[in-house]
């Protein structure tokens, strides 16, 4: 993100620095018959509905037009056959592919996670020659704030309660795979109601990951005021 007019470049940080550059990560790795699948199946649609910028938020505006679920502790909706196909193919290629191997991007090195045996499934799912992999959740909370960070990183691993989980975000939106556990206690787009959240729980996230890198480590017990992104006129 941040290539249009009004962001031509982006802020990459690491713990050992900061740079300017409108550089992506990339990699030589799928056809071009592949990556128009990708495209097609989820980047398209979910880069026209995440935050894009100036109060655009289309797939937080189509949700709240709809009554929210009932029983839940945060703010939810249930979503469309469509929204939930293409978050959920959206977040599961972006977690396969960073499996696939280490990516580069300005000087740094990000190495390929681990998605043991669920590696294949996802890609048969992608590909469509199987439905949706069993023990594979996807979890989609937007950004409760009126002005979500215009964002992104690669996919995190770290281990929650019975599951390996990847996390990344782009503005807006937290994806959370998980794979393993049990089908349960899983909070996935993948099963019905099919639950999109919305929150300030990624941004937390998001937030905390950013002043880590930047040096900034907050005492025990305290919290960082949640801040609202800045954007230019």
């Amino acid at each position: 993100m941040g290539t249009d007019r009004l962001h031509p470049h982006t802020v990459q940080l690491t713990l050992n620095s900061q740079r300017k550059s409108s550089e992506q990560a990339r990699r030589h790795l799928l056809c071009s018959r592949c990556e128009q699948c990708l495209n097609q199946n989820g980047e398209k649609w979910v880069l026209d509905k995440c935050y894009r910028g100036q109060g655009r938020f289309r797939l937080r505006s189509e949700l709240r037009k709809k009554s929210p679920l009932s029983g839940c502790e945060i703010e939810a909706y249930a979503a469309s056959d469509e929204e939930a196909a293409r978050l959920a193919y959206f977040c599961l290629s972006v977690v396969w592919r960073a499996s696939l191997c280490d990516w580069f991007c300005r000087g740094e090195t990000y190495e390929q996670i681990d998605l043991g045996r669920y590696q294949e499934d996802i890609r048969k799912y992608m590909k469509g020659d199987a439905g949706a992999p069993c023990r594979v959740g996807v979890m989609v909370m937007l950004s409760a704030l009126e002005r979500p960070k215009l964002e992104m990183c690669l996919p995190l691993r770290y281990r929650e309660d019975s599951y390996h989980c990847y996390r990344f975000h782009i503005p807006g939106v937290t994806f959370v795979a998980t794979v393993g556990g049990t089908e349960e206690d899983r909070i996935s787009v993948l099963q019905p109601p099919h639950p999109i959240l919305i929150g300030t729980m990624g941004d937390k996230r998001a937030q905390d990951e950013m002043m880590l890198l930047l040096g900034k480590t907050p005492p025990r017990g305290f919290e960082a005021p949640l801040v609202d992104g800045t954007e230019k006129g």
